[in-house]
């Protein structure tokens, strides 16, 4: 008797090498938006709960960037100029805002229904001119990452959405 080997396992289709990194590109950006969501919710409510302590704290940075170097000289006084108790409530209200968005974000692509993906690409696509506006008005770093970011993401809902077949 001889002994056979045993047949090499079948070679993994293509379709299914891009459907486990479409599926890891869904893991990722659902990570991030519910990693966005808990950071916002926490400043929401820290913004919340201790308007005082949180005006006091941007005090401090701003006296902190101002004594500092000439970049961040002009963001140190740029944000004592505008420090307001109003600008700490308006804060307040668009951190809420924006955490339950990325929350039901995160949930919606979370269910995996396309016209739950459909609706997170609608808003985010609607929020990109306001992002570049805000960095027309006053350029920043974190702006261009936020506003990479959500370009990246749309691009990448769209792309996997045309790819997957009409049911």
């Amino acid at each position: 008797m001889t002994q056979t080997e045993p047949d090499p396992p079948p070679a993994e289709p293509r379709g299914a090498r891009t459907a486990e990194r479409q599926r890891l590109g869904f893991k990722l950006i659902i990570a991030y938006k519910f990693c966005k969501a808990a950071l916002m919710f926490g400043v929401a409510l820290w913004l919340t709960i201790a308007p005082g302590a949180a005006y006091r704290t941007l005090e401090v940075v701003a006296r902190e960037l101002a004594e500092g170097g000439a970049v961040f000289a002009r963001v140190g006084h740029w944000l004592r100029d505008h420090l307001s108790s109003s600008i700490v409530i308006r804060g307040a209200i668009l951190a809420w805002l924006d955490g339950v968005s990325s929350a039901l974000e995160g949930f919606l692509l979370w269910s995996g229904k396309a016209w739950a993906e459909w609706i997170v690409i609608l808003g985010l696509a609607c929020l990109l001119p306001f992002e570049v506006a805000s960095i027309l008005r006053h350029p920043g770093l974190v702006k261009f990452i936020v506003l990479g970011a959500n370009i990246l993401i749309v691009l990448y809902l769209v792309r996997a959405r045309l790819r997957q077949p009409h049911v």
